[in-house]
């Protein structure tokens, strides 16, 4: 009777191994494909993940919201961010809210910081990952592009029920990858 229930514990774990990274890949490939696109301008970072690869770190500009009336929020909390688009086709966050909200575009977001009457956002777009030889340059692009003279960069989002997966990085309207193959 023990070994029954041991051998269908392990063929449970089996399963769930198999499950989960299938689960993950789909959500994502379902975002690409129906997600709603969005386009964040954004500021430059440079950084590398040991277990994830050579990446180009994003700032999206539009990180922080007026806070809501009659809200308390904390350090850390979750709430949805409501996503509009401005007068220059660039998205913006129109509000946040403690309840998802229903039938408008929101991401999932997490609280910064606060301060008086602003909100910080960690939106979930500030990695773009990219082959390993092609980052170095990307990101020396990307830099050339994202200075205050000359910001021309964004990141074109997808986004379904509060998840978003980065379709493409821009640099004045060109894919970065496009930039990059031209200079080599």
């Amino acid at each position: 009777m023990k070994k029954e229930y041991i051998t269908g514990f392990f063929i449970g774990l089996i399963c769930l191994q198999i499950v989960l990274p299938i689960s993950m890949i789909v959500k994502r490939e379902v975002t690409l494909r129906t997600g709603i696109p969005f386009r964040f301008k954004t500021a430059p970072v440079d950084p590398y993940d040991a277990f994830r690869g050579r990446y180009v770190a994003l700032r999206v500009e539009v990180n922080k919201v007026s806070k809501p009336e009659g809200v308390d929020l904390k350090y850390g909390q979750k709430v949805f961010a409501q996503l509009a688009v401005d007068e220059n086709g660039f998205a913006k966050i129109s509000k946040i809210s403690l309840k998802k909200p229903k039938d408008l575009t929101y991401l999932t977001v997490t609280v910064t910081y606060l301060n008086g009457n602003d909100v910080g956002l960690n939106l979930p777009i500030d990695r773009y990952y990219m082959e390993e030889k092609a980052a170095p340059r990307a990101e020396q692009v990307y830099r050339e592009h994202s200075r205050r003279d000359k910001q021309d960069a964004y990141v074109v989002v997808r986004v379904t029920n509060g998840f978003a997966v980065i379709e493409g990085l821009y640099v004045g309207d060109r894919r970065i990858e496009d930039i990059v193959k031209q200079s080599n």
